[in-house]
């Protein structure tokens, strides 16, 4: 080997040896970054003339394992799902209390039960008559204030729609932007790891909106696709389309088009299927559509299942001989008498007749005498209180839309609702736990491979340092015989 063969191959491993080294202090600096993946230099064999010249930086690698990373964006995309499925559950289960508690529906259920029995056993006593319109009172103001809680969580999962597309679009047009500098890099030669790891980190951040699958070009652009076949990405950014509704009432549907659906490339994207075989389901984008178009209108409609029944009891005319023919009884559909074809929206409409509440100008002594009466009646006489306490107590078989069997009163009926949407709360908390176990599991096989390890690092620079002082031993030696050449 010549001298200036020897000195070549030292200039060179040198040279490797700084760029090694400067990864790893950059891999160490950046090993607690969020989304960092750890940079490693390839190497390979310099040739000069045919031999053998040393060694050379053929460029920098993102050390990752593509399998992993793939499942981990499905886990993300299955957590978000469950995620946003559970949010709205629990609010409604929150809001609809524990029973035990004072303000839960089935407590108040059963507060106006004992208030009516209570108010039949002492007819004569004004506080127990008051305590029993304020009890159906207070259940009223329950069921009306969770059907306007439903809207609003309708309105409020849109609004999260409409949120979730605005950064799929900007992510996409992002992405579509690195992918040209990243060609245009590539082309020049440059380093484009860091650009890389920020377009990683963007689709990263659509992962757990929307599934989806990764292709990578010959060129260094990749092409995003949604699992179920929709293209989000491919050379060009798809525009993802969709109209917010800021107020939404129970009537609006996205089958009447009064709610936006979702539109790819200008295209109608089905979104929202239970079997999750939309273009855009999958993530949470798609478990919104399902609590916006299904999970909160079923509810809304067991709501008014209930206000039905509430309203039915005591609407029966052999109850109370004072109303006339077609009067509302002690509850309203708005004010007037309830049509079993008007169930729609009932129980946001539910109301306390106005002849027993003294707020609306009606008298407590109504409830005893009848709801017709012009003037206050025996004070001894509870007939018609008992009759009221009966029909609250009256055992009705509730409708399989309510989700729950065994017939029962009111207290039963608001108690059995409340259960149902507790085990659906419960149910959708669980699969958030396990999707987050599940998710995490997906992260950490994700960071043993793609993932800084500081040790590991520090022992690699151990190795850089060792071929870097035989690189430069050989530069010294080298030195050392052309000086002594140069002597003789």
């Amino acid at each position: 080997m010549s001298l200036s063969s020897a000195l070549s191959n030292a200039v060179g491993g040198l040279g490797a040896s700084a760029k090694r080294a400067d990864l790893i202090s950059n891999n160490i600096a950046n090993a607690q970054t969020p989304g960092y993946t750890r940079r490693a230099a390839e190497l390979g064999a310099a040739v000069l003339s045919g031999q053998g010249d040393g060694v050379r930086v053929l460029g920098v690698t993102l050390v990752q394992d593509t399998a992993a990373i793939a499942n981990r964006r499905l886990s993300d995309a299955s957590l978000g799902a469950e995620t946003a499925a559970s949010g709205p559950l629990s609010t409604l289960s929150n809001a609809m209390g524990v029973p035990g508690s004072a303000t839960a529906l089935a407590e108040l259920a059963a507060d106006l039960e004992i208030a009516l029995t209570a108010a039949a056993n002492e007819p004569n006593s004004d506080p127990r008559l008051s305590s029993a319109v304020t009890s159906a009172d207070r259940l009223v103001e329950k069921i009306s204030g969770l059907a306007t809680e439903t809207q609003d969580l309708r309105a409020q999962a849109d609004g999260d729609i409409a949120r979730l597309v605005n950064t799929l679009n900007e992510n996409l047009a992002s992405i579509e932007e690195i992918n040209g500098q990243i060609v245009s890099l590539t082309v020049s030669g440059a380093d484009t790891t860091g650009l890389m790891d920020l377009r990683k980190s963007l689709i990263d951040e659509i992962s757990g909106i929307v599934p989806i699958r990764e292709v990578t070009r010959n060129t260094g652009e990749v092409a995003l696709f949604t699992a179920n076949g929709g293209t989000l990405l491919d050379g060009r950014a798809a525009e993802v389309g969709f109209t917010a509704t800021p107020l939404i009432t129970q009537d609006m549907t996205l089958a009447s088009t009064a709610l936006s659906g979702l539109t790819l490339g200008g295209l109608d994207a089905s979104v929202g299927s239970t079997d999750g075989s939309g273009v855009m389901d999958g993530g949470s984008l798609g478990a919104l559509f399902i609590t916006r178009d299904q999970t909160l209108p079923t509810f809304a409609d067991q709501l008014d299942l209930l206000a039905e029944d509430l309203v039915e009891r005591f609407q029966d005319p052999a109850i109370d001989a004072t109303r006339a023919a077609g009067d509302a009884g002690l509850f309203t559909d708005d004010g007037a008498a309830y049509d079993p074809l008007n169930l729609a929206g009932l129980a946001g409409r539910l109301g306390l007749n106005a002849a027993v509440d003294p707020d609306a100008g009606g008298a407590v002594w109504r409830l005893r005498d009848g709801l017709g009466a012009a003037a206050p009646g025996l004070t001894g006489d509870g007939a018609l209180l008992a009759s009221l306490s009966t029909a609250a107590t009256t055992p009705r078989a509730p409708s399989l839309a309510l989700g729950f069997t065994g017939a029962g009163g009111i207290a039963a009926w608001a108690a059995g609702l409340t259960g149902t949407v507790a085990t659906q709360a419960e149910t959708a908390e669980a699969n958030v736990t396990y999707a987050a176990t599940l998710n995490q599991s997906f992260r950490d096989s994700e960071v043993a491979t793609s993932g800084v390890d500081t040790d590991r690092e520090l022992q690699e620079l151990l190795q850089v340092e060792q071929a870097y002082a035989a690189n430069a031993l050989v530069l010294s030696t080298v030195d050392q015989m052309i000086n002594r050449l140069l002597e003789i």
